[in-house]
């Protein structure tokens, strides 16, 4: 997610704990037992995405990112098995993550949520 918020210069992205009050009313729709399956988007019109499938909006709400949307569309299952390996797996791909770099990884996601909530006040 970090990785992933580098291309959010212009703060268009919010992040929302699945398990925090917001969250579980954002995502009401669906079981409590599947949030933590994936990461969601709810676009500015209120669509949900999970999984893979929020890969091109994502990347259609950035501008850096706003080129590979239309390929992210055309190549939406791979990408979705793709993101549905890692997910299974994140267990495992975490042991492969040094302490410091998920020590910098949580810092840089504080900072981006500290300078969203600013920028929105």
């Amino acid at each position: 997610m970090a990785q992933l918020l580098r291309f959010d210069r212009d703060r268009r992205l919010r992040l929302i704990a699945i398990q925090s009050q917001q969250g579980e009313h954002l995502l009401a729709a669906i079981p409590p037992e599947l949030r933590l399956a994936s990461a969601h988007l709810i676009d500015s019109d209120g669509r949900l995405y999970s999984g893979g499938e929020a890969a091109a909006p994502i990347a259609a709400a950035l501008p850096s990112l706003a080129r590979s949307a239309p390929l992210l569309r055309r190549l939406a299952r791979p990408v979705n098995a793709g993101y549905n390996l890692v997910a299974v797996n994140r267990e495992k791909f975490g042991r492969l993550v040094g302490s410091s770099s998920r020590e910098r990884a949580d810092r840089s996601i504080a900072a981006h949520q500290a300078e969203f909530l600013s920028a929105a006040q």
